[in-house]
């Protein structure tokens, strides 16, 4: 994990990005003001429970967050990618339901 610092310029970043006062983006992710000056000062470590909330509601990889890893595909092509596809096992499942399907 990146050092606080880090992370915290990043947390800076994504408020920034969305034009957000530091009010407004711990209302959006329920934590107190406070909290998330400290997480922006580096002064407490981000929880796993707020880099969650952050990925869900701004989409932001916990990875790059964290790490600064670009590595992981963003959340626009997760998306357009849809969800993974069927492979072994899943596949012969599908086709088992189907033929009880059919058969009742």
């Amino acid at each position: 994990m990146d050092s606080d610092q880090d992370i915290a310029r990043r947390l800076i970043a994504i408020r920034e990005h969305y034009g957000l006062l530091q009010t407004e983006f711990a209302d959006a992710l329920n934590i107190a003001k406070n909290t998330l000056n400290a997480f922006e000062r580096a002064k407490r470590p981000l929880t796993l429970e707020t880099a969650k909330r952050i990925r869900d509601r701004y989409g932001v990889s916990i990875d790059w967050l964290l790490n600064g890893d670009v590595g992981q595909p963003g959340h626009d092509l997760v998306v357009k990618m849809g969800p993974a596809p069927k492979i072994g096992a899943d596949q012969k499942k599908d086709k088992d339901t189907r033929k009880q399907r059919k058969v009742s």
